[in-house]
C-alpha cells in the first residue's frame, strides 16, 4: 500500500506542527510505501533544497522525479495567505503522475494536496493543527495577544486578525471544492468542532502529540527560583501577556525571577520586549534559542511554565513542560482545554483574562499545589500515552480506515 505526503517539509523547526509532521511521516515508512511531494512553501526562501530531500530519501521515503519542475515555485514571495487558484493549478498540472493509493497532508495549512488530489482522482486526508478561526475569535484573541503594548501594535492588530480570518475562509473554502475528501483529522477536540464541514468523516487525533521519553530523565524535585515561557516568540503565543505578568506580579511586591527561550520571528516585538524589561525593571533573562538538552535542563528546574497563548491546536510546550516535571498555567481556549483539562498539574484561566492569571500564579508560588499534582498518577499516564508511536499509529488506522470503505 503505498501513501504520497504532501507537506512543506520534514525538518522540525521552532514550530509543534513541524515536529508532528517529523515524528509522524517518518513513522508512515513502518507500515506504508510513502512517496513526499513538497508544497509549495518547501521551495521559497530554502537554500538546502537539495540536503534536505537526501535526508528525506535516507528514511526510505520516496522522491518523484518531477519534483525539479516544481521549483519554479521558489520565486514565488513567503505569504501568510494561500496563493490564488492559478498557482495551485499550475503546481498540480506540474505533478505529472500520482501512482499511490492515498494522499496524506499531515499539517493542513495550504491546499496543494486537494489540488493534486482532484487533478489525479486519488482519495485524501487532511490534518489540522490549529483551529479554523472565526472573526470575532480573530479579533478577540489577536487583541487580547498584544497587552500591553496594544496602541502601539494597531498594525499589526488589523492586518493579523483580518488576515487570520481571511485565512480561514480560504482554508474552508478550498476543503468545500475537495472531489475525494475522505476525511479530517484534528489534534485536538478544540480543533475539530471548529470545521463547520460535511463532505468527509471528521476524527480527533488520540494522542494528537507526542513526547519524547528521555524528558523523564532531566525531571528534578531541586527546583530554583524561576518561572520559565519558551516557544514561537509571537504575540499570539503569549510573550507580551508572559511580560505583562511579571510586571503585575512585582507590582503587588511579588519579586519573580524568569526565563525565556525561543526564536523572535518581528523585530518590533524584539525591541519592544526588551525595552519592557528595561523600562519596568524586570527580572527576565533571555536565553535565546537553546538547544533542546539545555532548554530541558532549564525547564525541569523551573517552578512554572507561564503559557498565555491563544493560539495552539494542541501545544507540545505544555506536553514537555509536564514531562521535564514543571507545572503550568494556560488560558482555557478550547483547543487547549480539551486537551488538557483533566490533567491536575496544569491550571486553566479564562481567555484574556490577564488579572486572573497574575492572581493563579501568585497563589501557585505561594503555595506550589501544582508542582505537588506534577507526580499524580493521572499525569504520568497522559505523558505514557503520548508518545509519537502511538500519534502515528492512529494516524495509520483512520488512513485504512478511509481506504477499505
Amino acid at each position: 500500500m503505498k501513501i504520497t505526503v504532501v507537506t512543506s517539509g520534514l525538518r522540525s523547526n521552532y514550530s509543534g506542527g513541524s515536529v508532528h509532521v517529523n515524528n509522524v511521516v517518518k513513522r508512515l515508512t513502518k507500515y506504508f510505501e510513502v512517496e513526499f511531494i513538497p508544497s509549495i512553501s518547501f521551495f521559497i526562501n530554502n537554500d538546502r533544497i537539495n540536503e534536505e530531500i537526501e535526508n528525506i530519501k535516507k528514511l526510505g521515503i520516496k522522491i518523484p522525479d518531477f519534483i525539479s519542475f516544481l521549483s519554479k515555485f521558489s520565486n514565488l514571495k513567503p505569504s501568510f495567505l494561500p496563493y490564488s487558484p492559478s498557482v495551485y493549478n499550475e503546481y498540480a498540472e506540474r505533478v505529472k503522475k500520482v501512482d499511490s493509493d492515498f494522499i496524506y497532508d499531515p499539517d493542513y495549512t495550504t491546499p496543494e494536496g486537494i489540488f493534486i488530489s482532484n487533478k489525479v482522482g486519488i482519495p485524501l486526508g487532511l490534518t489540522l493543527h490549529v483551529p479554523l478561526y472565526s472573526f470575532s475569535q480573530s479579533l478577540f484573541y489577536t487583541y487580547h495577544t498584544l497587552r500591553p503594548f496594544f496602541l502601539q501594535s494597531l498594525d499589526y492588530f488589523l492586518k493579523r486578525s483580518i488576515g487570520l480570518y481571511l485565512l480561514t475562509r480560504s482554508k474552508a473554502y478550498y476543503i468545500s471544492k475537495s472531489r475525494y475528501l475522505s476525511f479530517i483529522a484534528a489534534v485536538s477536540k478544540g480543533t475539530l468542532d471548529s470545521v463547520k464541514i460535511k463532505n468527509s468523516e471528521k476524527y480527533v487525533l488520540y494522542p494528537g502529540n507526542g513526547v519524547d521519553k528521555e524528558l523523564l530523565q532531566y525531571r528534578t524535585t531541586k527546583k530554583e527560583e524561576y518561572v520559565v515561557f519558551w516557544t514561537t516568540l509571537i504575540p499570539p503565543k503569549g510573550i507580551l501577556n508572559f511580560l505583562y505578568i511579571i510586571n503585575l506580579l512585582k507590582k503587588r511586591g511579588i519579586s519573580v525571577r524568569a526565563k525565556v527561550s525561543g526564536k523572535f520571528i518581528y523585530d518590533k516585538f524584539k525591541r519592544l520586549f526588551f525595552n519592557y524589561i528595561r523600562d519596568n525593571g524586570l527580572d527576565v533573562e533571555y536565553l535565546g534559542f537553546l538547544d533542546k538538552k539545555e532548554l530541558y535542563v532549564t525547564v525541569s528546574k523551573a517552578k512554572l511554565l507561564i503559557y498565555p497563548s491563544l493560539a495552539d491546536g494542541f501545544p507540545i510546550t505544555i506536553l514537555e513542560s509536564l514531562a521535564l516535571g514543571t507545572p503550568v498555567i494556560a488560558y482555557s481556549i478550547p483547543t487547549v482545554h480539551s486537551v488538557f483539562k483533566n490533567i491536575p498539574a496544569v491550571k486553566f484561566v479564562k481567555e484574556g483574562d490577564i488579572r486572573k492569571f497574575v492572581d493563579e500564579v501568585e497563589n501557585e508560588l505561594r503555595t506550589g499545589s501544582l508542582q505537588e499534582a506534577i507526580y499524580d498518577k493521572r499525569v504520568n499516564s497522559f505523558i505514557e500515552f503520548h508518545n509519537w508511536d502511538n500519534v502515528a499509529e492512529n494516524v495509520v488506522k483512520i488512513i485504512k480506515c478511509s481506504l477499505n470503505k
